[in-house]
């Protein structure tokens, strides 16, 4: 089912008589605000967003952000693609798929698009608005023009990307003492080894690193992940980077190799200084969830390829936070798919099953949405398994694969806006905008032993009032959700252990802001139960726990026209395997001459590496 649209001027006035809505002024580059409060205060952020970003938005998304959708008579709607939730990886599925030509509708349940990929806002009293980024505070690789990056790939077939803020640093508290190094190969050896490491750390390192680097080479320089697909097609489309290819099936030991656990690696290179072994092992945890014990020895090659890579490497911000990539993506759908459907306060019900095939999806306000080529679900794998309600005995099987995996931990998290005086106004080798925390190198994955802390104000002025600054502190995949759950949001043992959780993060944010409680104007508590609610996350998990040599299931499935995409596809947390997993999903749905024109837009990279 579709809405029947008026045109963007009648759409404006509409909201204004039923809600009552006065437009205000607001940041530009923020396109979705915090809906909150009247009817009138979640249609604001749609006229403003119409009337001041300065160009003609795509009618069909003025409705769609307002609050008004709800009052809409549902018309049955037929698209080509439909997809389930609006997380990176369904938007950089239904991007690949509109930049194809087929019309995609995506269905949200959340008032607000990007999943844990999002900005909010907050606006305290006479100081003013901040904004607060709600998951991921630090990128690579999306600044370069000829980049490997899987998200700046699907920037690139639809042709939008926000402004990327370049920087070069960040900053740790370790057991050992605090570490502030710019990334790159020179500091690492030059300043943090001869302090913390061992005797032989410096030549432990770089044997390490002339192991790693032709697996580093050739992964950092092999084709891109968006020529993958499930089916045998995929030696075609794979077939077109075969120069690629040659590095990878020429590395001693193979996909077994690249496949070992990376703790396996170091144990064959024979690193055994502590150090060493703890700091590889917290990137690591970062990057895939897993300590080095658990991660491929691919991954870190990647990683460590993208850390020393000759020419400039650095860190990227997008201007407006996570939200300005979200934004890029939808700006990118509408324009490659002028009838495109992105729609909020879509909640899907059930996927519709007809004649052996998914044909789309009943809507809780009772709208059907049918699909004549697909339907894709972003949403966790447990939640598209309930969503399946007819009969289809073939897919019985597929959901059982899930359950030789365990689900990583929740998170906690807390948002603050803060007195800035006396503090830098912008991101400094002095004061990083992150750093990070770990309390004890015994395990990395316990409870409140490691967290990370992002200040994205100091990287992107517009995210607070001047003299203030936002921040962003949280725990990596690490808080157990029996702790909360069954908990009551409001009963005094909840609110209890919020205070407890706050006082934790604090002392975190306290290694490098130590009187950070008293300059505090904003505070807000984040649980496993706010994952839960509002990114329908069973048990408030983000991704599972892949150990290296294990593979989570692929996105078609047996149903015909029904496939996935999102955490429950790619092993790793985070953006870039987020992305590589619509990506994915989406060339399953195109036909090989499809997928293969839409390679022609990532333009060819090479880099050397300084390792």
């Amino acid at each position: 089912m579709a809405l029947v649209l008026s045109p963007a001027g009648a759409a404006v006035r509409e909201c204004t008589e039923r809600c009552g809505a006065e437009l205000r002024s607001s940041s530009p580059h923020f396109a979705f605000r915090e809906a909150k409060g009247t009817a009138a205060w979640r249609c604001l952020p749609v006229l403003a967003l119409g009337v001041l970003v300065g160009r003609r938005r795509n009618t069909k998304r003025l409705r769609s952000q307002c609050a008004c959708i709800l009052r809409a008579q549902p018309v049955e709607h037929e698209t080509d693609v439909v997809l389930i939730g609006s997380g990176l990886g369904s938007l950089s599925c239904a991007a690949v798929l509109a930049a194809a030509g087929r019309r995609v509708t995506l269905c949200e349940s959340h008032y607000r698009l990007g999943g844990a990929c999002h900005t909010f806002t907050a606006e305290v009293g006479s100081v003013g608005e901040f904004h607060f980024e709600s998951g991921p505070s630090l990128y690579s690789g999306l600044s370069l023009t000829e980049s490997p990056s899987q998200l700046k790939h699907v920037l690139q077939i639809i042709g939008k990307e926000p402004e990327w803020i370049r920087y070069d640093r960040w900053n740790a508290f370790l057991p050992e003492g605090e570490v502030n190094v710019a990334v790159g190969y020179q500091e690492v050896v030059n300043k943090l080894l001869p302090k913390y490491g061992g005797a032989d750390a410096i030549v432990q390192w770089q044997k390490l690193m002339k192991e790693l680097k032709p697996m580093s080479d050739a992964l950092y320089n092999a084709p891109p992940f968006g020529a993958l697909r499930d089916d045998n097609w995929v030696a075609v489309t794979m077939g077109r980077f075969f120069r690629r290819v040659l590095p990878i099936l020429g590395l001693p030991g193979g996909a077994a190799r690249l496949s070992q656990p990376f703790e396996a690696f170091l144990d064959e290179t024979g690193v055994t200084d502590d150090f060493v072994r703890n700091y590889l092992s917290l990137f690591s945890f970062l990057l895939q969830g897993l300590p080095s014990y658990g991660s491929p020895t691919s991954m870190m090659a990647y990683m460590m390829a993208d850390l020393y890579r000759k020419g400039g490497t650095c860190l990227d911000y997008p201007k407006g936070g996570s939200e300005a990539i979200v934004q890029a993506l939808i700006d990118g759908i509408e324009e490659q798919s002028p009838s495109a459907e992105i729609l909020t306060k879509a909640h899907v019900d059930e996927i519709l099953v007809e004649n052996g095939r998914a044909c789309g999806v009943r809507l809780s306000n009772g709208t059907i949405v049918r699909a004549s080529e697909a339907v894709v679900s972003g949403a966790d794998i447990g939640i598209t398994q309930g969503l399946v309600k007819s009969q289809a005995p073939e897919l019985e099987q597929f959901f059982q694969e899930w359950s030789g995996f365990e689900r990583l931990n929740s998170f906690i998290h807390i948002h603050l806006g803060f007195r800035g005086e006396g503090l830098p106004g912008e991101h400094c080798p002095d004061f990083p905008a992150q750093w990070g925390v770990v309390n004890d190198w015994a395990d990395l994955e316990a409870p409140r032993n490691v967290v990370l802390v992002s200040v994205p104000s100091l990287l992107d002025s517009g995210f607070a009032p001047e003299g203030f600054h936002s921040l962003h502190a949280y725990t990596p995949a690490t808080e157990p959700w029996q702790d909360w759950q069954g908990l009551s949001r409001s009963s005094a043992e909840y609110k209890e252990k919020k205070k407890e959780a706050a006082d934790f993060l604090y002392k975190a944010i306290e290694r490098q802001v130590p009187d950070i409680r008293s300059r505090v104007v904003f505070e807000q508590v984040g649980t496993p139960l706010t994952h839960e609610r509002f990114l329908r996350k069973p048990k408030g998990a983000y991704g599972w726990r892949v150990l290296a040599g294990s593979n989570l299931p692929g996105h078609s499935t047996p149903l015909p026209g029904l496939y996935i995409c999102g955490d429950s596809t790619s092993p790793g947390i985070g953006v870039p395997s987020a992305a590589m997993s619509g990506h994915i999903c989406a060339n399953n749905i195109l036909s090989v001459s499809e997928h293969w024109s839409l390679l022609d837009r990532i333009p060819d990279w090479h880099y050397e590496l300084d390792m």
